[in-house]
């Protein structure tokens, strides 16, 4: 069964459309994403290429680093999506923004080596001192 729902940023601008099925949703407590968010780490849900579309796209784009493309509304800056450039299967948006992101369950979380003092793991969630699946 489809999980289909909608998200975009804080002025509307941006939107897009996303089928959950089989997602995975996880907390990057990298120093990259804090900074980006303002906040101690960042909800990230990931789904096929396949399974995202953008209904209205940001025009905001900037790079950190090579490893991504950050996409965020030039209006309201909201950011909205990672965009990893060694992974193209896969779409990564911020949780956060989808309209309804009741029920979505974080299953992981990445470069705990950088959580923020007080920040309790999630329980039952696999950690990854880096990147997910890696001992980097």
């Amino acid at each position: 069964m489809t999980d289909i729902r909608q998200g975009g940023c804080l002025c509307g601008k941006a939107r897009y459309e996303i089928d959950l099925t089989d997602h995975e949703t996880g907390n990057c407590h990298c120093r990259d994403c804090q900074k980006n968010s303002g906040a101690p780490f960042v909800t990230n849900t990931l789904v096929p290429t396949g399974q995202f579309k953008w209904i209205s796209k940001p025009k905001g784009e900037y790079s950190a680093s090579s490893a991504a493309i950050r996409r965020f509304c030039i209006e309201c800056g909201t950011p909205l999506q990672w965009d990893g450039m060694e992974n193209r299967d896969l779409v990564d948006v911020s949780t956060s923004t989808l309209d309804d992101p009741s029920g979505i369950a974080i299953s992981y979380e990445i470069y705990t080596r950088s959580r923020m003092d007080g920040v309790l793991p999630v329980p039952g969630a696999q950690q990854f001192e880096a990147a997910y699946g890696t001992g980097e």
